[in-house]
């Protein structure tokens, strides 16, 4: 039969939960605490990695949309550039062609200019190689009749002159007042003896008293006279007329240029 010591058994009792207690608040409770404070840890330290996730996961969709957009983008960008392009290109080629038009205008108006230029400062040497032929081909083709007509033309308007043109008639008498009273008569061939006698009787009556004529061919004429009484040139040769052809042909060109 076993011979307990209760006793000794309370007391080793006592000691273990003096043990226990000791062991619990110095040893397991601080490392309890520990565990909990280490668990609050990893759940404050999970909480903030899911926080973290979620964010990720936000800043991925987020991504994932905008990758979705992109390639409208990328579109609409390069859709943009083309147009921008083709504008450039039409304002360049525009610009191009205006700038050509200019030039060409330009240098049509400086060939016309050139073009009249050159026509003009020519003008006179044409003209005169114009005059100059004329008077040959008239010269040559001029007969004697043709002069004949001419000196009867003369003394016709010398008649015009004393019969409807007293005021101009009265001019030439009183250019002769103190002059002796001498004509002078270019002829472009020999005057004929009814012809002096005819252009004296004309010429006296006339200035109203008898006249002197001094006469000289001028082959220059090539048809007709040039009388001079006083201060008074009558004029009926055909290189007058052919003057006057000349210069009004002069005229009107020089005008219709400064016109053009």
């Amino acid at each position: 039969m076993l011979n307990l010591n209760i006793p000794t058994i309370v007391w080793e009792v006592i000691n273990f939960l003096i043990l226990t207690g000791l062991l619990y608040f110095l040893l397991f409770k601080p490392v309890q605490r520990q565990v909990n404070q280490r668990a609050e840890e990893k759940q404050q330290q999970k909480e903030e990695l899911n926080r973290q996730l979620a964010q990720v996961e936000d800043l991925r969709n987020e991504l994932d949309e905008r990758l979705e957009n992109v390639d409208e983008q990328v579109e609409e960008v390069l859709s943009e550039a083309r147009e921008r392009m083709k504008e450039i290109r039409r304002s360049t080629v525009d610009n191009a062609r205006q700038e050509a038009e200019q030039i060409l205008k330009a240098a049509s108006l400086e060939a016309v200019q050139l073009q009249e230029k050159a026509v003009k400062d020519h003008m006179d040497e044409i003209l005169d190689v114009i005059r100059e032929v004329s008077q040959r081909v008239i010269r040559e083709t001029a007969t004697d009749k043709v002069h004949d007509q001419l000196v009867k033309d003369l003394n016709d308007r010398i008649w015009q002159l004393g019969s409807g043109e007293m005021d101009q008639v009265e001019a030439i008498r009183r250019s002769l007042d103190e002059r002796s009273p001498t004509v002078f008569v270019e002829s472009a061939r020999p005057l004929e003896d009814g012809q002096v006698k005819e252009l004296r009787e004309t010429l006296s009556a006339l200035i109203d008293q008898e006249v002197d004529l001094e006469t000289e061919t001028e082959p220059e004429l090539i048809s007709g006279l040039r009388v001079r009484v006083g201060d008074t040139l009558i004029n009926s040769t055909l290189a007058a007329k052919l003057d006057k052809i000349l210069d009004q042909a002069s005229e009107s060109i020089r005008e219709k240029m400064n016109h053009v």
